[in-house]
């Protein structure tokens, strides 16, 4: 018997539900749905630089990338083997430093990733709007093998030190239901995340959705943050505890 239950869309029914052949669906993921297929073969031309090694790769893409994002004040330093996803919906602000094999992930038409100037993002790092809102503020550093993502928003404010393996989480799965297997239950939404300026957030540190982290604070390294942290305060551990203010 057909369960009458009908939970929302995972990624994948979304898109698979987008329906047409794979090159069309790989348009949709690539540069988006209402884009043009002019735009996906503009897409590949640029793209086809993002392999090249040493200083003629980087010039290429510093001055080709540009070509293809929503804005970008300058030429930006991009690296070997980075994943741009939907780059209409990308803007970049000057000086900024994408290190190899970055992904930067845009899915959805009202999705949106703003980096600010003299921003760094280290290889194998992602940052993903996935159906929300991505703000990188003026100096933020982002370690190696980080992912930031979101389905909803994610600010985090200037000078933040984000240091490697760090886990911002968009949300979490609801539990109940158990006829409904996990991945396709809606997901339980805390309204993004909001990371203050002058923040230092420690190696392999996670953080749920909904937290906010006041300016000037500091989170131990493997710390779970899953509650709200107050500006200038240390906090860590499983789950993150103030363990004492600064000054």
């Amino acid at each position: 018997m057909k369960s009458e239950h009908t939970p929302s869309m995972t990624a994948q029914q979304r898109h698979f539900a987008t329906g047409g052949s794979p090159f069309r669906m790989y348009k949709d993921m690539v540069v988006g749905r209402d884009r043009s297929w002019g735009a996906l073969f503009a897409f590949e031309a640029i793209t086809s630089a993002g392999a090249l090694p040493g200083l003629v790769g980087l010039g290429l893409r510093s001055v080709l990338y540009p070509l293809m994002l929503g804005a970008s004040n300058g030429k930006p330093a991009i690296g070997r083997g980075t994943i741009i996803r939907q780059p209409s919906r990308i803007r970049l602000g000057r000086r900024v430093l994408v290190d190899d094999y970055v992904s930067l992930d845009v899915r959805g038409e009202h999705s949106s990733i703003d980096i600010g100037d003299h921003v760094s993002i280290g290889r194998f790092s992602t940052v993903a709007a996935k159906g929300g809102r991505v703000i990188l503020h003026h100096g933020v550093n982002v370690g190696s093998y980080c992912r930031l993502a979101t389905q909803s928003y994610l600010e985090v404010g200037e000078s933040t030190l984000i240091a490697a393996y760090t886990y911002i989480g968009p949300g979490n799965h609801q539990l109940g239901e158990e006829q409904v297997p996990l991945i396709e239950r809606e997901m339980e939404m805390g309204g993004g995340v909001v990371i203050g300026k002058h923040v230092w957030i420690g190696a392999h540190v996670t953080i749920l959705d909904g937290v906010r982290i006041g300016d000037g604070a500091i989170v131990g390294a493997h710390s779970l943050v899953r509650e709200n942290v107050p500006p200038r305060t240390v906090v860590a551990g499983t789950p993150a505890r103030i363990i004492r203010e600064l000054d």
